[in-house]
């Protein structure tokens, strides 16, 4: 099969199992914890520090900062979701049959960021389940399924990014947009609109890029 349908096949995959009850949880939760990390990840790059990571059975998540500039740690959850679903699905695809070293620093990372900034029951368990699912992946899935697998993963996240930003938009002017309507004076649905267009613009780069992928 053509690279750009085996994109195409993971996107609309991705999208299906994304309204899947229960189903989509363990790929959803690493969905927020990217989101929230990326919160952190851009607090700690503008001076501040992250004080602990909540994510909850439903899919959504906090992060607790301290310091950093507001705008661009705010900006971060969603944009950051999408830049780490192209690292995963790119790392995947370079990475070749054999190679579990971007498998090894994602569980790596979700370990360290456990370990520093999770605090409650909850937390603990989605990130010992995300990690053990990414554990049991790389040590047992073999041949060409483990990197068709990390891609999938990477896929979705993009995927769901894509679409979280959708919910910003119900009035009750709550979450990221809403912070961010309420420093730029922009409304929310245009911060809403904005993060849908660089999920869907990365996706449809990505395809692009597939097209002209000539399999060595």
């Amino acid at each position: 099969m053509k690279p750009h349908y085996q994109f195409a096949l993971l996107v609309i995959g991705a999208f299906v199992l994304s309204n899947i009850p229960i189903v989509h949880w363990p790929f959803s939760w690493l969905e927020t914890y990217f989101h929230e990390i990326s919160h952190g990840l851009a607090a700690v790059l503008s001076g501040g520090s992250i004080e602990r990571i909540v994510l909850h059975f439903n899919g959504s998540g906090l992060c607790y900062t301290r310091g950093g500039w507001q705008p661009l740690v705010t900006f971060a959850g969603y944009a950051g979701a999408v830049a780490w679903g192209a690292i995963i699905y790119l790392s995947a695809k370079a990475s070749g049959t054999n190679n579990r070293w971007p498998a090894i620093i994602m569980l790596g990372m979700l370990l360290v960021s456990g370990i520093l900034y999770a605090r409650d029951l909850i937390t603990i368990l989605i990130m010992l389940i995300i990690s053990g699912t990414l554990y049991i992946s790389f040590r047992h899935v073999v041949g060409g399924i483990f990197p068709r697998f990390m891609e999938f993963a990477g896929v979705y996240v993009m995927v769901s990014a894509a679409q979280a930003p959708l919910d910003l938009i119900d009035g009750r002017h709550y979450g990221d947009g809403a912070t961010l309507a309420n420093v730029t004076w922009l409304p929310e649905i245009i911060w809403a609109l904005l993060w849908c267009s660089i999920a869907v613009g990365t996706l449809l780069l990505l395809w692009n890029q597939s097209r002209q992928y000539q399999p060595k």
